[in-house]
């Protein structure tokens, strides 16, 4: 029995190579990777066809769809715990020592459980201090408001704002009027890490 050949014009047969099939859709032609990959119940492998680009008289034009997994996406609360990071007074600070950035860790954990300050790193826990954590959660927020004129719930409403790491480029979710105003309001800059 003779092969039947699809005949495509010369522009387009010089892209097609040994592991790719040209598929015509219209007046385009797409070019595709060709595998065949077994599959149960099957006398024979079936082919699998990975979209390359399409071709033009010019050259081949590639795909810049890039695939991921969702393996590969990292989510983390950002908005408020960057807020609150910055922004901590320096008088809330000194008492504490060397110990401040783990507290203020603690702290900004307790309100924002999936915060960005755990990514990479395990957070000390409050058992491993002796300091009294709603005192230091009150003096935080007395601190903040007399120094900063900051309210404490409106670094809550930035909760919402999220580093999003996909393929290890983080950017930053969508922010609403409500939080761009916070945020101008407190001259913030909520850039990705």
């Amino acid at each position: 029995m003779p092969k039947t050949e699809k005949v495509y014009p010369e522009w387009v047969q010089n892209y097609r190579k040994k592991g790719t099939t040209v598929k015509k859709k219209g007046d385009a032609y797409y070019l595709y990777k060709r595998t065949s990959k077994r599959v149960p119940g099957k006398k024979y492998p079936q082919p699998v066809d990975t979209y390359i680009g399409v071709i033009t008289p010019e050259g081949i034009i590639e795909s810049g769809k890039k695939k991921i997994t969702l393996s590969d996406i990292e989510v983390y609360e950002y908005g408020f715990s960057y807020s609150v990071w910055t922004l901590c007074p320096e008088s809330w600070k000194k008492p504490l020592g060397d110990d401040w950035e783990d507290v203020l860790k603690i702290i900004i954990s307790i309100y924002s459980p999936e915060t960005y300050l755990r990514k990479d790193k395990v957070l000390k826990k409050e058992t491993d201090f002796r300091y009294q954590f709603p005192s230091q959660i009150a003096a935080l927020k007395r601190r903040m408001k007399m120094e900063r004129d900051i309210e404490f719930n409106d670094l809550l409403q930035l909760k919402t704002i999220y580093a999003v790491t996909i393929d290890k480029r983080t950017v930053i979710s969508k922010i609403n009027g409500e939080q761009k105003e916070i945020i101008g309001r407190l001259s913030l800059d909520l850039e990705a890490e």
